[in-house]
């Protein structure tokens, strides 16, 4: 459970073997409630998502850029896990999707073996940051985001541990640390996790018209 824009989000899963309707009401339904973010790619961008109900066939949930009645998409869990399905309907910024085949539902949205917690959907961007460490600034190239950081180009000053404030523009300013550094990339993560509404939104704008 989480609140987002003061309100309380859940997941609902659902024991039906169908794809949520648009007007699911579950009456007599068993189902439990938790909070899960993913990510929808399609054959024209990546966004991410609020899944609001889940089965073993299919989904609802809160998007923040269009998608098509009839689209095939990619569902990316927080666990790793990637659904393929097909876009069964779409209003009021909601939308249905049923899955190609039946899954697993604990098992999906379950923590890889040896990870302490989800890891937030990252979508692949081409974006720029400014990086302030004490009196100075850096610009880099973002190569993915998620709620929780930024993935960007290396440059000698990143090192793990390093405090700075990540400015990307249209965002929040964000309080964060290099976490990872390699021969080319380095990772930093936000001290406090981004509203996924906000990173949703920001990321919407910058798909190709």
């Amino acid at each position: 459970m989480a609140s987002r824009n003061g309100e309380t989000e859940f997941t609902t899963i659902s024991l039906s073997q169908s794809a949520p309707a648009a007007l699911d009401r579950r009456t007599g339904q068993r189902y439990m409630t938790v909070l899960q973010a993913g990510k929808l790619v399609t054959g024209r961008f990546q966004e991410l998502c609020l899944i609001r109900n889940i089965s073993s066939g299919g989904m609802m949930a809160e998007i923040f850029a269009p998608v098509d009645d009839g689209e095939q998409v990619g569902v990316e869990f927080k666990a790793g896990t990637v659904i393929d399905g097909v876009v069964r309907w779409v209003r009021d910024g909601r939308s249905g999707i049923e899955f190609f085949e039946k899954i697993d539902v604990h098992e999906v949205l379950a923590p890889h073996r040896g990870r302490m917690s989800p890891r937030s959907p990252r979508l692949d961007i081409d974006g720029m940051a400014t990086l302030e460490i004490e009196d100075d600034e850096i610009e880099l190239p973002v190569l993915d985001i998620s709620q929780g950081g930024i993935k960007v180009s290396i440059h000698p000053v990143l090192e793990p541990g390093l405090d700075l404030i990540v400015n990307i523009e249209g965002l929040p300013l964000r309080a964060s640390a290099v976490r990872w550094t390699g021969d080319e990339y380095a990772g930093i993560a936000f001290n406090n996790i981004m509203p996924l509404s906000k990173v949703a939104y920001w990321a919407a704008r910058q798909q190709p018209k």
